[in-house]
Formats: C-alpha cells, sequence, structure tokens
C-alpha cells in the first residue's frame, strides 16, 4: 500500500496544482457562452462575403472580450425580423446593428452608438440633379420607397412622410430593393450611403443607379438588449464601459483599420 500511495501521491498533487493555475488565469466571473443574433446583406458592417463577416461582428465579439464580467459569446446569422423577435423574447443576449426608433424603444435597451451613420437616396441614374429635394421627388412623381423587411422607417417620417404621399415596401433583403429600383417598380431606395454602395459593388455591379450627395438624416448604429432580461441593463453598462475603454486606447480605430486593409487585401 504504501509504494501505490507513493506513487500516485505526485500525480494527484500535479492535478490540483494544475486546477488552482486554471481557476486563476481564467476571468474571474466568466459566464456561460451566450449567443448574440445578426443578420446578413447589411455592408460592410454585418455581410458574410466580408472579411471576418463584417465590420461589426469582430468589433462586437472583441468589445465583449473587455467586459469586466467577460462574457462569452457566439454569433448566430439569422433572418433580421427572427433575430430581433428572439432577442426581445430575451433567447439572445443582445442584437445589432440598429438604429433607434420609437417601437424599438420600447423593448430594448440601446448601447452608446458603435458607428453614426448618414442615409441617403438611391434612384435610377436618369436625372441631372446632384441632391435631392421634396419638389424633385414631386416632380419625378416617386411614390415607392424600398425598405427591406426588419428595417425601421421611423426616421424617414420627419424629412419623406410626412412631407409627401408615399407607398412603403419591404422584400426580404437589401439587394432585392435595388433589383427592384433597377427595373423601375421602386423609385427610391433610402439606405445608409456605404452600405447601399457596398452592396451594389458586390451583388449587383451593372445596375444604372445613382445617390444624392445630401443626407435624408444622420442615425447612430446600437446594440440593443432585450428589456425582458434582467442583466440587460447591466449588459449595456459594461458593453459601453468596454467600448469606451476601446476608443480612449486607439484599439477600436486598428479594429476598424484591420477591417479595411484585409477588405483591400481581397479585392486586389
Amino acid at each position: 500500500m504504501n509504494i501505490v500511495f507513493g506513487v500516485t501521491t505526485p500525480r494527484f498533487f500535479l492535478r490540483c496544482c494544475v486546477g488552482i493555475w486554471l481557476s486563476l488565469t481564467l476571468p474571474l466571473y466568466a459566464h456561460a457562452t451566450e449567443t448574440v443574433s445578426t443578420g446578413d446583406l447589411y455592408p460592410p458592417y454585418v455581410d458574410r462575403s466580408l472579411p471576418e463577416n463584417g465590420l461589426m461582428v469582430p468589433i462586437i465579439q472583441k468589445i465583449f472580450d473587455l467586459t469586466e464580467d467577460y462574457y462569452d459569446i457566439e454569433m448566430v446569422y439569422e433572418p433580421w425580423v427572427r433575430g430581433y423577435e428572439q432577442t426581445k423574447q430575451g433567447v439572445h443576449l443582445g442584437t445589432f446593428p440598429y438604429v433607434w426608433d420609437k417601437d424599438r424603444d420600447q423593448h430594448f435597451y440601446y448601447s452608446d452608438p458603435v458607428f453614426d451613420i448618414g442615409s441617403y437616396l438611391f434612384v435610377r441614374d436618369e436625372v441631372n440633379e446632384d441632391e435631392w429635394s421634396i419638389e424633385l421627388l414631386k416632380e419625378k412623381n416617386w411614390t415607392r420607397i424600398c425598405r427591406p423587411n426588419g428595417y425601421s422607417i421611423e426616421e424617414l417620417k420627419e424629412p419623406l412622410l410626412s412631407l409627401m404621399d408615399f407607398t412603403v415596401y419591404s422584400p426580404s433583403d437589401l439587394p432585392d430593393c435595388f433589383r427592384l429600383l433597377g427595373t423601375g417598380r421602386m423609385d427610391i431606395v433610402p439606405i445608409e450611403k456605404s452600405t447601399g454602395e457596398f452592396t451594389l459593388f458586390n451583388h449587383l455591379s451593372g445596375l444604372k443607379i445613382k445617390v444624392f450627395k445630401n443626407s435624408v438624416f444622420k442615425a447612430g448604429l446600437y446594440f440593443i438588449v432585450s428589456k425582458q432580461r434582467k442583466d440587460g441593463e447591466k449588459i449595456v453598462q459594461q458593453f459601453n464601459a468596454a467600448m469606451k475603454k476601446a476608443r480612449e486606447s486607439g484599439e477600436f480605430d486598428l479594429w476598424v483599420k484591420d477591417f479595411y486593409d484585409r477588405l483591400a487585401v481581397e479585392r486586389q
């Protein structure tokens, strides 16, 4: 018995030491893995044809890696409406990227803006004017607006919908909107400028589309968390603190630069 005891004791001791070392080196408040929902075809922010599935995907991941409680997250790609509804029900820890609107504000906590964006009007390339105006839209009788299913129209109410009678159509995704615009079945696609340009470049090259140089509205892109989650406010607070830390240290700018550097290499 003494011989057996002498052989096994060092192994037992070694396992104990390894266990203690792991407990000290792992995050103190490690959570179980939780899912974060997002969609697709909203370049450059989320698009699975781009490096790391888009600009915001690795940034959201890295921000959570810096949170005080270390939220271990897994990205889930779903249709926008499904992901939004499941997040509202508390199935996912959160979702992104979303702009603010009145209805969403009732159900979600908003982070600080991850990016500031401007929305522009994309139309058929058949006008000489470089800037849009209500008078021009009336003159052209452009009354059919295309906005993909799940996209907010709140920000359009003041500059457009309150000034003129429009009909809003909602196909499944942004490329569908541009296809309908190109065939003359839609008149206007209001969308964030780089998102529209990326979509045309990556998926619909050859369409004769023009974008007016004056924006319709300015907004932020946010990470949002359901108010049904008891820890919802805490998640957003820690997300904001981690993002602020990354901005102040310069890490955030480096993440953005890294994405565009990779994109440039892919397009060479």
